[in-house]
């Protein structure tokens, strides 16, 4: 029993001293409130007629704000920590950074109310699923923003000078480097003519000042596209290496233009209303338009460039110059492919559509994935087809071929068909993944001599040697055959015999010439042989004693 009471004794102790060390420690925290400590405050700066509220990290942000909307700048100046700079001179600069960092905060849009507490310790309540504790603090980061590469914190830091009720203000770090980072803005060269206070007003609005530089910034800019069309057509005219430049002209000057105008609104003017934001993006999109199609045009020339120097024309080519064909021909398309498709994000980028549909946009991102891969299933088959074909070489630009009963040239490998120019000098369109999902003969895969066959048929007593004698008659001396022709009698049956002669051309238009003359010649030659004697006939044999007689 006496354990027991002792027990007691000493747990009721023990918990006396903990509640007691608690209120202490209570006491000594509202004794000294979460703050920095620093000797003074703006020491530096004229005491002002009325007080800011500077408690909280929103009553902070509202009365320089108001202050600022009021164009008293030396007011709003005792909202920031200017420990950086020397005492006799924080009452001529503090005005001009109060000023600067208000235009600072506008540009970036670093203001977020919902995120400013409004108690005195900014303190933090976790959600009932976090298992931490509530906690005070003494330093709030509004944003970030790029200086030289770094990122620079825009922040407010409560501070206490001896006695004095504790307050916020932006930070030393932040007052420091707001000269630089209103600089990297860069106001523009004619925007330094118009105050900084007038500037401010029109941020984010739009004004009749900014509307007469948008038309002027318009109005320079196809000025200048226009100078540079036809003064590039004045000099193809006289510089005949620049003829080919016509080609690219409009789109060169439509590129110049957007740069233009792009160059006026960031460096010459600074526009901050939403003309800017319009204008900025309309003229990144039409420049990088014009850059894409201009790199596909440069990309178009140098590979007819080398069609031209190292490919020779499809009569008299070979497959090696075929294959380079095909190739420049495929990564050209490529190329156009690529460059449209970083065009198309780099504009949803600067748009910000993802921004605006956010979670909604990645929620729906699978369903969507599914359903583009099912519509644009051909698409991607052929595109994955016309690769394949530029890889593994099936075929090659100027090949021969024979497709679905065709007989025809490779005309062109596009994005995603194959042109065929047939013998009627017509055209089919054969998409790529049909072409390789079905067999075709390729008369050319091994170089430009193709053989052929030209079937005749003879009664069956011809004599086979004499027929021989005459191929070899015709073919003899003649450019077009690359090898001796070979006559053979192949078929036979109780009527009627064929005769197959092989030949060689040179190329396949060539043997194909040559295959008719042939056919011509010795039909010619049969008929005149013993009265046609030797052409096809049909027999009928009359037998003694048949019963259909009488």
């Amino acid at each position: 029993m006496a354990l027991l009471v002792r027990a007691c004794l000493i747990s009721f102790a023990f918990c006396l001293a903990v509640c007691t060390a608690a209120c202490a420690q209570d006491d000594d925290s509202e004794a000294a409130p979460f703050a920095y400590q620093v000797d003074q405050i703006n020491a530096g700066l004229p005491p002002v007629e009325r007080q800011l509220r500077l408690d909280t990290p929103r009553s902070t942000i509202d009365s320089y704000l108001e202050a600022i909307e009021d164009d008293d700048f030396a007011r709003a100046a005792h909202v920031l920590n200017l420990s950086a700079i020397p005492l006799e001179e924080q009452a001529e600069q503090a005005p001009r950074l109060a000023l600067m960092l208000a235009f600072v905060l506008r540009r970036h849009n670093l203001i977020d109310w919902s995120e400013l507490p409004d108690q005195p310790d900014a303190r933090v309540l976790p959600d009932l699923a976090q298992s931490g504790s509530p906690y005070s603090r003494r330093s709030i980061e509004l944003g970030e923003v790029r200086l030289d590469g770094r990122p620079v914190p825009i922040s407010l830091q409560r501070f206490q000078a001896g006695e004095d009720e504790p307050v916020w203000l932006f930070s030393p770090l932040t007052v420091e480097r707001t000269p630089e980072i209103f600089a990297e803005i860069r106001p523009g060269l004619l925007g330094r003519w118009i105050p900084l206070e007038e500037r401010l007003d029109n941020l984010g609005k739009d004004s009749s000042w900014e509307l007469l530089a948008a038309a002027l910034l318009l109005v320079a800019g196809i000025l200048s596209g226009v100078t540079v069309y036809y003064g590039l057509r004045a000099l193809a005219k006289r510089l005949s290496w620049l003829r080919s430049g016509r080609k690219i002209g409009l789109t060169l000057s439509i590129l110049v233009a957007a740069i233009a105008i792009r160059f006026g609104a960031t460096d010459l003017v600074l526009l901050t209303g939403p003309i800017a934001s319009n204008l900025a993006i309309a003229s990144e999109a039409v420049g990088l338009a014009a850059g894409g199609w201009l790199f596909v045009q440069v990309v178009a020339a140098v590979s007819l460039g080398l069609s031209r120097r190292y490919v020779v024309p499809l009569e008299i080519d070979d497959p090696g110059n075929r294959r380079i064909k095909t190739t420049v021909y495929v990564m050209r398309r490529m190329a156009l492919v690529f460059v449209a498709l970083l065009w198309l994000g780099y504009i949803i980028h600067r748009v910000g559509v993802f921004d605006s549909f956010g979670l909604s946009v990645l929620a729906s991102a699978g369903a969507l994935g599914v359903l583009v891969t099912i519509a644009a299933r051909p698409l991607l088959g052929n595109m994955v087809a016309g690769l394949q074909i530029a890889l593994t070489d099936p075929l090659r630009v100027g090949d021969v071929v024979v497709y679905d009963g065709h007989w025809a040239t490779v005309e062109d490998i596009a994005f995603a068909h194959t042109v065929l120019r047939t013998w009627l000098d017509t055209r089919l369109i054969v998409p790529h993944s049909d072409f390789l999902s079905k067999p075709f003969e390729n008369w050319s895969k091994e170089g430009e001599e193709v053989r052929r066959i030209v079937k005749i048929p003879v009664d069956y007593r011809i004599e086979v040697d004499q027929v021989r004698r005459k191929v070899e008659e015709i073919v003899e001396g003649d450019p077009r055959s690359t090898s001796a022709p070979l006559v053979e009698l192949v078929e036979a049956d109780a009527e009627t015999a064929v005769l197959w002669i092989w030949i060689s051309g040179s190329t396949s238009f060539t043997s194909w010439y040559l295959h008719n003359e042939i056919r011509e010649k010795v039909i010619a030659f049969l008929r005149d042989l013993e009265d046609g004697a030797y052409l096809p006939r049909q027999r009928h044999v009359l037998l003694r004693g048949d019963p259909r007689r009488s």
